[in-house]
């Protein structure tokens, strides 16, 4: 009886939250955090139920061929989004040209970026970070922490980034996947580095669910090769279905707890050349793999079905060509919450 209880409180939270959320276009904190203990309660069944409630009407004709996801059909668009609700991640064929990659690297290079903190009273997977305020050029000779981040306000500056952010086959993979009109929730691009297995969870290079949304979806660009040794992102196939009765709490998993759960011909590395594109559903288990040795870079572009959840600060919108502005324009109900 006490356990209906607490889950009624916990949706009459959420629901709250929602309008709240609608009149301050902010999510309160107590119902974020009743979102997140329901997830877990559920397995993940309350997010998929919400998700239903909350589904708002699709953009109709959205040009996915004339992107870079290069889809000849949209039979080619459905069978990748299939590919994805069944894994939980999808690679594409299509890449990145190099020239287009070696912009960016060149411009992540020489643009200042956020780097955290360790605090050297910590010891070995223990050790705690921050991120700081400070500011700096990313010195790969010289590093001082295992992730360098850059702002928003930062990565939208860049001609090249512009493209992909309001690139219309991500726009209607997103919108076939949500089945919703997607909302640009988040940019994000971060350099890694080797760092001695310090500060592995806070870089979250440890297993875990993302879940700052109800409902997203998250394109990521590998700018450097990744392979084994150099960070590859690690997915749990299929574990972003339901919430494993034996990891049924919201934090970090250590690699011998998920590969008991599921197996570990499950537990895959996602490796791939410079320029390579893939999708992931990070609602699943997934971590980041330490480095050791070289560098990485990569860019992420977020889709959501609703801004319920964590209170990121919008960007301002850059000076954009005239068909990316355009873009803006016809689809603002996506662009607008993140770039304002």
């Amino acid at each position: 009886m006490a356990s209906i209880k607490n889950s009624l409180q916990k949706i009459r939270r959420i629901y709250g939250g929602f309008k709240i959320l609608k009149k301050t276009g902010k999510t309160p904190d107590f119902a974020y955090h009743a979102m997140r203990s329901l997830f877990v309660e559920t397995g993940g069944s309350s997010n998929d139920v919400i998700s239903k409630l909350i589904k708002q009407k699709k953009y109709e004709g959205i040009n996915f061929s004339d992107g870079v996801l290069q889809f000849k059909n949209s039979t080619e668009l459905k069978d990748s989004v299939k590919s994805l609700q069944q894994n939980g991640f999808h690679i594409f064929d299509a890449k990145l040209d190099e020239a287009t990659v070696n912009k960016i690297v060149d411009y992540a290079k020489s643009t200042p970026c956020k780097y955290r903190k360790i605090n050297e009273n910590s010891t070995g997977s223990d050790y705690k970070i921050e991120i700081t305020e400070e500011e700096g050029l990313f010195d790969e000779s010289n590093p001082k922490s295992p992730i360098y981040q850059f702002k928003m306000d930062n990565i939208v500056q860049s001609k090249e980034l512009q493209e992909l952010i309001f690139d219309t086959s991500l726009l209607a993979f997103a919108q076939e996947y949500l089945d919703s009109k997607p909302i640009l929730d988040l940019l994000a691009m971060w350099w890694s580095v080797p760092f001695a297995g310090k500060g592995k969870s806070e870089a979250a290079q440890m297993y875990h669910f993302d879940l700052d949304r109800i409902k997203f979806v998250k394109f990521f660009f590998y700018l450097t090769d990744v392979d084994g040794e150099t960070g590859p992102h690690c997915y749990v196939k299929g574990s972003h279905k339901k919430l494993h009765p034996t990891l049924k709490r919201d934090g970090r998993f250590s690699d011998e707890e998920v590969e008991k759960a599921f197996g570990k011909n499950n537990l895959l590395e996602l490796s791939g050349k410079k320029g390579s594109i893939m999708v992931v559903d990070t609602r699943g288990l997934h971590k980041g793999k330490d480095l050791t040795k070289d560098k990485r870079l990569i860019f992420q572009i977020e889709f959501a079905n609703s801004m319920f959840g964590q209170v990121y600060p919008p960007c301002k919108k850059p000076q954009l060509r005239d068909e990316l502005d355009a873009r803006y324009k016809k689809y603002f109900d996506t662009y607008s919450a993140t770039i304002e």
